[in-house]
């Protein structure tokens, strides 16, 4: 079994600001890998979970990082959606800054839906390419891109294909173990009068639902407005404009920087109350969903389905301790028929499965809110027979958690 992390100091220490994190964890405990899909149940790849909250300056993140060797998938067809619909005006908000720009590079596996609009606005463009040699059955990914944003690399690919207008870094700096050092390598890339896109997913709505699904081992960092304007002022940038992009579960923060070698002191902001309500409530409500849960799987654990296996449906599962309690795990993506989801006992299934089993009486969505309408009218026999549809999602209307405390 693989545990090896690859920052072990005694000390944590701030990922944006530097300074010493003394602060009490929330501790999800020693789970299962979330990519580690197998062909036979067998968990072999476990992290320790633990998130903290800088004192500092308010950064929550992991306090402890995986490895890369330890994250990179085993299996080939391990990928994440990001959001695309605010891209057409992020593109026009760019251009609106430098009119004048005709090279873009994006730095990441998330960037062409961008890079298109912008080529197609008369911009040259190009992609970073990963170039990472991987082991044997193993398929680097985003543990991998985030690894390259290093001075070596950049710098020497600076060196033969020269520098950029805007340089496009969506949805990777938060999986960073060193977002500070890969901000700062990223300028080799940047032409002088050159634009950073930096986009992360915003951290507030899940902290004040309490939804502890959006943790994950392979989010070093959760940031919000605030602490993504640190990022860019700790890297020697200043934010030109920082724009949100609305979400029903996470907005979208992009920060658009210009280097600037004048970046004043970090401000001290204290400790939030925010987390601390966050850190606190998650004992309380995992013995809650427990209960609730088992109550739902029935004495011989076979009344309870989730919907949707993706990297937050198997952490609500094993963050909470209700993977053994789930009889049917569902996904109608051809790629998952067959593989045992990390932590879970049985195999994902296609929705016609679920639609033939008489058992089930509770059916778990964890799919995103804009696609949970097809899915509901995809299972309209099993609400005409009575089956309970409830979201894992903390900060919808029907979420499972919503009459819990």
């Amino acid at each position: 079994m693989s545990n090896a992390r690859s920052d072990q100091n005694h000390e944590t220490c701030c990922r944006v600001c530097g300074h010493p994190i003394g602060s009490s964890p929330l501790s999800l405990g020693h789970l299962p890998v979330c990519n580690d899909f197998s062909d036979d149940g067998v968990v072999d790849r476990r992290v320790d979970l633990d998130i903290v909250e800088c004192e500092f300056c308010q950064l929550v993140q992991l306090r402890s990082t995986a490895s890369t060797d330890l994250l990179m998938p085993r299996v080939a067809w391990i990928r994440y959606r990001e959001p695309e619909g605010h891209l057409d005006a992020l593109a026009a908000s760019l251009l609106s800054l430098r009119p004048e720009a005709q090279r873009a590079i994006g730095t990441g596996p998330f960037e062409l839906p961008l890079l298109s609009r912008l080529g197609g606005r008369g911009l040259e463009t190009r992609t970073l390419p990963l170039g990472v040699d991987a082991p044997a059955g193993r398929h680097p990914y985003l543990e991998s891109w985030q690894a390259i944003l290093n001075d070596e690399r950049l710098s020497a690919d600076s060196a033969e294909h020269g520098t950029f207008d805007i340089v496009s870094c969506r949805y990777i700096v938060e999986h960073s173990p060193t977002p500070v050092a890969a901000l700062r390598a990223l300028k080799h890339l940047l032409s002088p009068e050159g634009l950073l896109l930096v986009e992360v997913p915003d951290s507030s709505k899940f902290l004040a639902a309490r939804d502890y699904c959006f943790l994950w081992e392979e989010h070093s960092c959760y940031f919000v407005e605030e602490t993504l304007r640190l990022l860019a002022q700790a890297s020697g940038y200043r934010v030109l404009t920082l724009l949100r992009y609305p979400g029903a579960l996470e907005d979208a923060l992009v920060a658009v920087l210009t280097p600037s070698p004048d970046a004043p002191p970090l401000p001290m902001r204290g400790a939030s109350e925010l987390f601390r309500s966050y850190r606190q409530g998650f004992l309380d409500q995992r013995g809650q969903l427990q209960s609730l849960l088992r109550t739902a799987a029935g004495p011989n654990k076979d009344g309870l389905a989730l919907f949707g296996i993706g990297h937050h449906a198997i952490m609500f599962a094993n963050a909470f301790g209700v993977a053994d309690m789930i009889a049917l795990a569902v996904d109608d993506d051809p790629d998952k028929a067959g593989f045992f989801p990390p932590g879970f006992s049985v195999p994902v299934v296609g929705s016609e499965r679920l639609l033939a089993d008489q058992r089930i009486g509770t059916c778990l969505f964890a799919v995103a809110p804009h696609i949970e309408g097809r899915v509901r009218d995809k299972l309209a026999p099993l609400a005409e027979r009575g089956v309970v549809f409830r979201s894992v999602y903390a900060s919808l209307n029907n979420a499972i958690t919503g009459g819990l405390g």
